[in-house]
């Protein structure tokens, strides 16, 4: 078997749990293999890290798959480990019916995404190697949860891209269904496997959840980069009388008017269709204010050669929310940034509140994504999602 042969600081990081293996780290190769070969990683002096998919063609070198020389891997491995992933969600944390069932290498699956819907899988495939075992995974998933009837394969973005994989959008086992219906907390949504990423952003669960309890009858509330109406409808449900959702996408819009007529919340909702910048200038030139402002962009740091680039759009976007909430009012405002720690989000929304002339005190505890995208302690990749709810004041 070929291997890889990686410097002390890959080496340590997999020692401490990492699963991963950046090409900056590879010293060497020894060997020939093709993108999704399983090769050996080593230390330089020679001692076994692990082995897992190769792809020389991508910034990470190796996803590790296993540490243990004897561990073959292959579809009973997999089916062993998607296994494990469902039964945590379910009898540790507690989850039913909409959840994340695997998390990538969280889950020792590294390049492998699956959300539940009720009765549908999506999958999100982003290594070679995994590539190869696709119609293996779909049967394992379904053999873990077996009220799963459909696996929708979620192929798109850019971490295919990366991994020079086709995109691909369909029905890869099972029954042709594209929409199901979930609950969260008091509010009920419409997922379409035809959405964004997996269809449904299930990260921002428990914070938008956590959001209910601050929304009170007679609020204005403004849900920007809303997608298909997450905390929008949430806020609308638990009693705000008017609630604006910000997208640029028509398609999105169109979904938090389905959900609205879902949740029987019609006559509380204001839709837009706009970038949300220029929404955002139009609103503060016209003196509108909100007693709820939750900002939840896109990743707007992709790569960390973006970091100082990214967090100027998140000041900028912060600054604006910033302006547009009421004394006394409060701002929710999230980065899924990896490259972005909570340090750096912090220090930017404080600088954006001394330009808005705004004193912000801390509501809730730092939060993250919920605990079914499980962070590996060990792993920084991991742990992308920062969410801040703040409570605003005028500086005086």
């Amino acid at each position: 078997m070929a291997r890889v042969i990686v410097d002390a600081q890959a080496a340590r990081a997999i020692g401490k749990g990492a699963m991963i293996v950046f090409k900056k780290g590879v010293v060497r190769t020894e060997g020939e293999f093709s993108p999704g070969d399983i090769v050996e990683v080593y230390t330089r002096g020679g001692k076994f890290l692990g082995k897992g998919f190769v792809n020389p063609n991508s910034n990470i070198m190796v996803r590790l798959i296993t540490k243990d020389r004897e561990t073959e891997v292959n579809k009973e491995l997999f089916r062993e480990r998607i296994r494990k992933a469902n039964e945590y969600r379910k009898k540790i944390l507690g989850y039913d019916k909409a959840y994340r069932m695997v998390y990538g290498e969280a889950d020792y699956l590294p390049g492998l995404i699956v959300d539940r819907f009720n009765e549908i899988a999506s999958v999100q495939i982003s290594s070679v190697g995994m590539e190869r075992f696709k119609l293996d995974l779909a049967e394992a998933i379904m053999e873990a949860e077996p009220e799963i009837e459909t696996v929708f394969e979620k192929n798109t973005g850019r971490s295919r891209r990366r991994e020079g994989l086709p995109e691909v959008e369909r029905v890869l086992l099972g029954k042709e269904k594209y929409r199901t219906i979930i609950t969260e907390g008091k509010a009920k949504f419409l997922v379409d496997m035809r959405g964004q990423k997996t269809g449904f952003f299930l990260d921002q669960r428990e914070n938008r959840i956590a959001l209910e309890k601050y929304v009170k009858p007679g609020m204005r509330v403004l849900d920007v980069f809303t997608y298909t109406g997450g905390f929008a409808i949430h806020a609308a449900v638990a009693g705000a009388d008017e609630v604006v959702a910000v997208d640029k996408s028509p398609w999105a819009i169109n979904m938090v008017k389905e959900n609205a007529k879902l949740n029987g919340v019609e006559d509380r909702m204001k839709y837009v269709v706009g970038s949300a910048f220029p929404v955002m200038e139009e609103m503060i030139k016209k003196g509108e204010k909100f007693d709820i402002v939750i900002l939840d962009p896109p990743a707007f740091v992709q790569h960390e050669k973006d970091l100082k680039r990214g967090l100027r759009a998140y000041f900028n976007v912060n600054y604006a929310g910033l302006q547009l909430v009421k004394e006394g009012g409060i701002l929710v405002t999230a980065s899924c940034s990896q490259h972005v720690d909570m340090q750096a989000f912090k220090d930017m929304v404080i600088a954006a509140a001394a330009k808005a002339g705004k004193f912000l005190k801390l509501l809730e505890p730092y939060r993250t994504q919920a605990p079914d995208h499980p962070i590996l302690m060990a792993s920084k990749d991991t742990e992308y999602l920062k969410a801040l709810f703040l409570y605003v004041e005028d500086m005086k």
